[in-house]
């Protein structure tokens, strides 16, 4: 198996290959969002002119900051090298004999598990800035002073000016990461 014959096989299918793969969500085509290998905030983009080839760019660094479908595997650490990146997606294209079914769900499995971590740990972060609004707010202090907030949400600027409205802002952030980790039973609902 070579680049160019994987690379053709997976030619405007990199998104589902990412998810597949274990790779977090990515933002809309050209526009800027958090980062799925080094989780900056806004420093993430798909490039529109690359879409064939999975092209991507992060401003924070990192070994890639940019390159095909391939090299973002390498960003988030799903594989080590390029040639694991191959492999990997070969084996999910179904384009590699050798890889049998077994080797195919354990891939998947690793992947599912790295999502459920990154999810538990952004989940983590957003109940520390939940409660450090609402222990400013009991305390009666000014939560823009306090550095852990300031270092949590930076991109809170200017601050809303009422207390309910940063324990709302806050509190709808934690309620869509427990949402999206602890999806409701679709059999129950129906």
């Amino acid at each position: 198996m070579d680049f160019n014959t994987a690379k053709a096989a997976a030619a405007g299918r990199w998104p589902s290959i990412w998810k597949a793969l274990g790779v977090g969500e990515v933002p809309p085509l050209g526009r800027h969002g958090p980062c799925p290998g080094c989780r900056g905030r806004d420093r993430f983009r798909l490039l529109p002119q690359e879409l064939e080839d999975g092209g991507w760019v992060c401003g924070q660094g990192g070994a890639p900051t940019g390159g095909d479908g391939f090299g973002l595997l390498v960003h988030c650490g799903i594989a080590r090298t390029p040639g694991e990146a191959l492999r990997l997606v070969a084996a999910y294209l179904g384009l590699d004999t050798k890889a049998d079914p077994a080797a195919r769900q354990r891939a998947r499995e690793a992947a599912q598990r790295r999502d459920r971590e990154r999810l538990e740990t952004a989940l983590a972060h957003e109940l520390v800035v939940l409660l450090t609004v609402l222990d400013a707010r009991l305390a009666g202090r000014e939560v823009a002073r306090d550095r852990r907030f300031r270092e949590a949400r930076p991109e809170w600027l200017p601050l809303p000016g009422e207390h309910w409205e940063r324990e709302t802002l806050a509190a709808r952030r934690v309620v869509a990461l427990a949402g999206r980790l602890y999806p409701p039973n679709r059999r129950a609902a129906a």
